[in-house]
């Protein structure tokens, strides 16, 4: 069972439920946030509505570097974890701040205003949970705050067309682990998608409306030094809802790109020397986005 965390506890309680999810599963759902159900749920409809534009009205918003509006068989996430085999059906629209009109949709009406709102908010709880994850690791509050100030945070918006049945090698999104620090989801029904626990075992996370989904990134399993896990997790036509659109926000967390991510000193011993070589933000993440991608990307500093 994936653990559920109440955030307006106090910050100890919560650090230490967070401490035992990021040690047995990286997955945890969190209760208590602060952000209103009503605006995710406008983003969440706008969303569709873009989606349900032809295929030329929304190709008018793909842009370099996987931003954007990505059709469907534009990324392949299994392909970053190294499994070419897996084919994604889903197709996504990429943003981040500040807006840019040539990958932010002007339509629907308010889209833009409610969208880059929704995205300030999560950039916030970010960093709320980034002290948590601090204090979680034994560590002063505020030891990340100066390497995710000017953090690289993306917002997908995804649309999981219907899958008329289950075919070998053919996923909603292939088994992969997310690049970054942290992630936080949402969805309307997340039927689907599973969890890989340390065990081998898939499992189902299932989250309440008023619930966000966090899952620890690569780069925060290289910080702790494999005391945290990056989770391995993928999206399936589960059998309730083969037949049935499916749809997403999934809000992406990294450092600043120009970050060096070498071992916490609280994650390491004599007896357990630092397993990654210190890897500056941006390098780790041009290496995954382009094998998804298949092409090569850069990211600005």
């Amino acid at each position: 069972m994936i653990p559920i965390i109440d955030i307006s506890q106090d910050k100890q309680t919560v650090a230490q439920q967070i401490a035992q999810a990021c040690e047995t599963i990286g997955f945890f759902l969190i209760e208590g946030h602060g952000i209103d159900l009503s605006l995710i749920q406008t983003v969440n409809k706008q969303a569709q509505t873009f989606f349900d534009l032809t295929a030329v009205e929304k190709n008018q918003y793909t842009v370099e570097g996987g931003m954007g509006y990505i059709g469907q068989s534009g990324e392949q996430l299994a392909a970053s974890s190294d499994d070419e085999t897996v084919k994604d059906v889903k197709e996504s629209l990429n943003l981040s701040l500040p807006i840019d009109d040539s990958s932010w949709p002007s339509e629907p009406p308010q889209f833009q205003q409610n969208t880059a709102t929704y995205i300030q908010s999560l950039i916030d709880l970010a960093q709320q949970l980034m002290q948590l994850f601090a204090l979680a690791l034994e560590i002063d509050e505020q030891w990340f705050d100066d390497k995710i100030d000017q953090p690289r945070t993306i917002l997908r918006l995804l649309n999981y067309p219907p899958i008329k049945n289950q075919q070998p090698n053919l996923s909603r999104a292939g088994a992969h682990t997310d690049y970054g620090t942290l992630t936080i989801l949402w969805s309307p029904d997340s039927r689907g998608l599973q969890a890989q626990n340390r065990q081998g075992d898939w499992v189902d996370v299932i989250a309440k409306p008023n619930q966000f989904i966090i899952n620890i990134g690569d780069l925060m399993m290289n910080w702790t030094n494999d005391r945290w896990i990056s989770t391995p997790h993928k999206v399936v036509p589960q059998p309730d809802t083969v037949g049935k659109r499916r749809n997403s926000l999934a809000f992406f967390h990294n450092p600043n790109p120009n970050a060096l991510i070498e071992c916490i000193d609280t994650c390491h011993s004599e007896s357990n020397p630092p397993k990654y070589a210190p890897i500056l933000a941006k390098e780790h993440l041009e290496m995954k986005i382009s094998k998804s991608l298949g092409k090569e990307v850069k990211i600005d500093d």
